[in-house]
């Protein structure tokens, strides 16, 4: 449980890094109004390809840690494995037609939107009991970011607000992995 605890937390951090790493790297994408995805079109396509790449293999190290909790951990899995298929479909570039690959990235991407926050919000009382106070603090200010990507895509700040709830997703990642590392019951297995 530990080691697959100690790699969602590296996940995350990763995660973390790279994403503020192609805001310096990649300017031409807009981060108030495009999405993260489009970070894969440009010079540093491979950055965003190991961001994504962490963003799936953290939850389902997660969900290994967390196994007992079933519902939790299925939905953690879910989400790490649609994450990783994502690279094999590109975004579409602004402007272009939809593709198959395009839509399929984006039914991807959507799926695990919504499947995130929920995982999150299915371990907060398992992770609460591990001693967390942050994670499950962290899953509700998940759940209230998800609301606003959607309101934020309807008035014009979508990629501002896909962003913050990008990173609070690596936040609860971390902490949630820290929540199953430090957990006193963990430590003589």
């Amino acid at each position: 449980m530990r080691l697959a605890a100690g790699v969602a937390a590296a996940a995350a951090v990763v995660d973390l890094l790279v994403l503020g790493l192609l805001h310096a790297v990649s300017p031409e994408v807009d981060p108030v109004t495009r999405p993260v995805s489009e970070y894969a079109l440009g010079d540093f396509g491979w950055l965003a390809t190991i961001r994504t790449l962490a963003q799936g293999i953290g939850p389902i190290a997660l969900a290994v840690a967390l196994r007992r909790e079933r519902v939790g951990a299925l939905l953690l899995l879910v989400a790490g494995v649609l994450k990783l298929a994502m690279p094999l479909f590109p975004v579409d570039a602004l402007g272009t037609p939809a593709t198959s690959a395009g839509q399929m990235h984006n039914l991807l991407g959507n799926l695990t939107f919504f499947l995130f926050p929920v995982a999150a919000l299915v371990l907060f009382r398992p992770l609460r009991r591990r001693g967390s106070r942050l994670a499950p603090a962290v899953a509700v200010v998940l759940a209230i970011a998800m609301v606003g990507v959607l309101v934020a895509d309807a008035v014009g700040g979508y990629g501002l607000a896909q962003r913050a709830y990008l990173a609070l997703c690596a936040v609860w990642l971390l902490l949630a992995a820290l929540a199953v590392l430090h957990d006193r019951r963990n430590t003589a297995r």
